[in-house]
């Protein structure tokens, strides 16, 4: 009997290390005849060499998610991508240097390539003790938020950008990283890094965030004056966040990383 539980933990164990490289969150972007798209997967262990998440791809303010079920065979993956409405897609994923390549095809035809990169932690500076101020905090928006842009133009140029904001549980605020890409018929590139400037400013005022129903506001402390400054609404559904600004009715959804 222990011989046999001995071989059965063995062969779980065998069977998450060859899932092992496809496991954890990856970023990149699916690219097809219509250009390309920023898009985020999350992949999980369901053992016996299965792997198991979801695919994100952004369009403009619209995010279409599918749930993503393959099996492993060392450095490849080939499952399947389903849509909510039911559609089913092929998809065929290898593995290398940290890296995700992958096929996504529809009756035999493939219609998408993307490429991924694993999701590395920004490294954060040591914390520094905060008093606690008694305020709310909604705590789904405790993280990191990052809003997706995506253009393109009749010259066949395309890209996207990016930016993060990281929400702390104590109601500070810190910069999540930005980036952005171009491609055009001769031509790419991408960029990473730089600070958000209004980020720095609401940092630099000592400001904390706290909610009061779904109103997100800032506290602002100026010549020891306390002031609540009413920010934007926020509604949060399924890893993304709408914020409609107070005062000017702008929206801005972002995704939880």
């Amino acid at each position: 009997m222990k011989t046999l539980i001995y071989l059965s933990f063995f062969f779980m164990s065998l069977s998450e290390t060859i899932a092992q490289n496809f496991i954890g969150n990856w970023q990149g972007q699916v690219q097809g005849s219509g250009g390309a798209l920023q898009a985020e997967m999350s992949i999980s262990s369901a053992g016996n060499n299965q792997i198991v998440g979801q695919l994100h791809v952004h369009s403009g303010a619209n995010l279409e998610s599918y749930e993503l079920k393959c099996t492993v065979n060392t450095y490849n993956a080939s499952g399947t991508l389903s849509y909510k409405d039911g559609t089913v897609f092929g998809l065929e994923m290898i593995w290398q240097n940290n890296t995700i390549q992958q096929q996504i095809s529809y009756n035999n035809q493939v219609i998408l390539q993307g490429s991924f990169s694993k999701k590395t932690e920004a490294t954060k500076p040591a914390a520094t003790s905060t008093k606690p101020d008694g305020l709310f905090r909604d705590p789904n928006l405790v993280g990191t938020w990052t809003h997706h842009e995506n253009y393109s133009s009749n010259g066949g140029f395309y890209g996207g950008s990016s930016t993060s904001i990281v929400l702390n549980a104590d109601g500070t605020i810190d910069n999540g990283g930005s980036s952005a890409y171009v491609s055009g018929p001769n031509s790419s590139g991408n960029s990473s890094g730089g600070d958000n400037s209004v980020i720095a400013q609401i940092k630099a005022a000592g400001a904390r965030w706290f909610t009061k129903g779904n109103m997100l506001y800032w506290r602002i402390t100026i010549n020891g004056k306390v002031t609540d400054v009413p920010n934007s609404k926020y509604y949060i559904e399924k890893g993304a966040l709408l914020l409609t600004d107070y005062n000017t009715g702008k929206k801005m959804l972002y995704y939880k990383k």
